[in-house]
């Protein structure tokens, strides 16, 4: 999240005011990238709108 945001030349707030989702759950996700994974697909999907990118570019993968 934190990468496709900078490269969009955001802030946390900007993003926040984009895409009307809390500051803190933003600051959280890039806190602790794990936590976007447990964020609900709205939420996933309503960033990735606001930053104009896939879904699949802010989730953090895992390959097993």
């Amino acid at each position: 999240l934190k990468r496709v945001r900078v490269s969009r030349g955001l802030t946390q707030y900007d993003l926040s005011e984009l895409s009307g989702i809390n500051l803190k759950s933003i600051s959280l996700y890039e806190q602790n990238p794990i936590k976007i994974n447990k964020a609900s697909a709205e939420t996933v999907a309503t960033l990735s709108d606001a930053l104009g990118c896939d879904m699949e570019d802010i989730v953090e993968l895992k390959c097993i």
